[in-house]
């Protein structure tokens, strides 16, 4: 990475749509938080996202030519938010010869919580009474990923010695609306609030430097969402032409 990195991150995976410029210092240890939006707009992300990348930039006296990295939530999420943040994006890196990371909205999320010891499960809402969700363990302030990325039902993800572990953190979406699911598999854990557990893209950034320093791939081109599933509409397409082909569904 080079010196002073400046990263425009994005992260368009939840109802909020939220933009951060962020600085790392020689391209090491954490990032600074130049200028960050957060804004509660559902299904308006196309409309309100570039507004928020000349907010930010105005806010931090910060012109386009200084931004040196571009850093995108790939998902899971928001099926058209995730397309929408990507291929802007995408688009920005493209016409501006800019580097793009793609990273994973739970292991971004991971990061909401400070922690040097203990488990955190971002939980993301699915719909359909399912859950996006992945398990993490911190130890001496090392990450180690316990349980990848999925999309289940909520008590899939409760049964893992990790329950009986402290501190355990849930946070996100999926979290606060299967609160009391949550509460009696683990009733000695904390659920962080809507204003620290909401995914923010200054995480985005933070995880994209350490991907970068690890030798991640920054092609455009490469950046794909991760879906986990076929959205409904897929789904509903998927179930017509089995009943057209007289094929029992899936």
């Amino acid at each position: 990475m080079a010196k002073d990195e400046f990263i425009l991150a994005v992260d368009t995976s939840t109802r909020h749509c939220t933009v951060a410029l962020c600085r790392s210092a020689d391209g090491c240890g954490p990032c600074d938080i130049l200028a960050q939006s957060c804004v509660d707009r559902p299904r308006l992300h196309a409309e309100r996202l570039l507004d928020g990348v000349h907010w930010v930039l105005d806010a931090a006296a910060c012109p386009m030519d200084r931004v040196t990295c571009l850093a995108a939530a790939a998902g899971p999420g928001s099926f058209t938010g995730l397309r929408v943040g990507l291929a802007t994006w995408k688009g920005l890196a493209f016409a501006l010869q800019l580097p793009l990371v793609a990273v994973p909205t739970l292991d971004a999320m991971a990061r909401l919580v400070p922690l040097s010891d203990g488990v955190v499960i971002p939980l993301l809402d699915a719909r359909m009474r399912e859950i996006f969700g992945a398990v993490y363990r911190y130890r001496d302030g090392v990450r180690e990923t316990l349980v990848q990325e999925q999309v289940c039902p909520v008590d899939d993800l409760l049964t893992g010695g990790y329950m009986n572990e402290r501190p355990l953190f849930f946070l996100g979406e999926g979290a606060w609306r299967y609160e009391s699911i949550l509460r009696a598999h683990a009733p000695q854990a904390c659920l962080v609030s809507s204003a620290c557990g909401t995914a923010r893209a200054d995480t985005i950034a933070e995880e994209a430097c350490a991907r970068m320093r690890a030798g991640c791939a920054t092609d455009p081109a490469a950046a794909v969402p991760c879906y986990l599933r076929a959205s409904q509409a897929e789904q509903a397409r998927a179930a017509r032409a089995a009943k057209s082909a007289g094929m029992p569904p899936a």
